[in-house]
């Protein structure tokens, strides 16, 4: 499966101020590529952002451009304000397309990423939600409908939410997920839905695109659980708040990331361990809150 880049719109911001940059000096990208002394392919990929530029990268673009100090310092503050893109759940909904678009957005990073990993601390993950549990959810005080979303737009977001799952079942995916022993058992819809919900990974085992990992209550967790992530192959991540979500496309940030996901990982058990995990979160459910 080919890799496309995923970027978003900072990303892009930067790649297409290189290229207006490399396009004043009247050099084609070929010509621009040996006076920096690089293949003509890494020119190419840095103006339509595929690839991703260094702090060394934009200064010898600029060297090579002729580009005076201002044009330079755009170009850098560009480059940081790319490395790590952060907009509000209120500024996405208010954007052209509103929670349809992001819903389209994040649809797209999935279907150009052949492998996908995601850590969630105390929820099921969208990958693997049915849609009781995903509408409940995006119903909640904190959820789409504080930041301007309609009750008609939740459905289409669950609607786009249960499309995204039909990437289970194409070969050649990988979708990784490790959540904590405490998604299972965090009561954030009712517990109706928390049972169908947890049905719902009992039957999803053995697809061959998910690999499902349940890190136990027990088991010493290896990186701060501060909020989840999701790796998309070697190009993003983004991190979720209640507010609104971060991307990071340094490589170095995203090198970290990698690491942390191994880690957590290898502290997950799968099969017919996590099974018994999540059976047990479901005999709770018969337990009435307090007792």
């Amino acid at each position: 499966m080919p890799k496309r880049a995923i970027r978003g719109p900072e990303r892009s911001r930067l790649a297409e101020a290189l290229k207006a940059a490399r396009e004043r000096t009247g050099l084609s990208g070929n010509r621009f590529a040996q006076q920096i002394g690089w293949l003509q392919s890494r020119v190419s990929k840095l103006e339509t952002g595929d690839q991703f530029p260094s702090e060394e990268d934009v200064r010898a673009w600029g060297a090579a451009a002729g580009a005076p100090p201002e044009v330079l310092q755009d170009l850098l503050s560009q480059l940081e304000r790319a490395r790590a893109e952060y907009a509000t759940w209120t500024a996405h909904f208010r954007a052209a397309g509103g929670p349809a678009g992001k819903q389209s957005e994040i649809g797209r990073r999935y279907a150009s990423a052949a492998r996908v990993a995601k850590f969630q601390p105390v929820m099921i993950p969208s990958q693997v939600q049915t849609a009781e549990y995903a509408r409940e959810l995006l119903h909640s005080p904190s959820g789409p409908l504080a930041f301007g979303a309609s009750g008609e737009e939740i459905d289409a977001m669950v609607a786009a939410r249960m499309e995204r799952q039909q990437l289970l079942y194409e070969p050649g995916r990988k979708i990784e997920v490790v959540i904590l022993e405490a998604a299972l058992r965090v009561r954030l819809v009712s517990p109706a839905a928390q049972a169908g919900q947890l049905d719902r990974l009992i039957a999803l085992d053995g697809l061959p695109a998910l690999d499902l990992g349940v890190i136990p209550a027990s088991v010493l967790v290896p990186v701060f659980p501060l909020s989840g992530f999701v790796l998309f192959d070697d190009q993003l991540v983004v991190i979720e708040t209640i507010t609104g979500e971060q991307q990071l496309s340094d490589p170095a940030e995203i090198a970290r990331y990698a690491e942390w996901f191994d880690l957590l990982h290898k502290s997950a058990v799968r099969g017919r361990d996590a099974a018994q995990l999540i059976r047990s979160a479901m005999s709770a459910l018969q337990d009435p809150p307090g007792s």
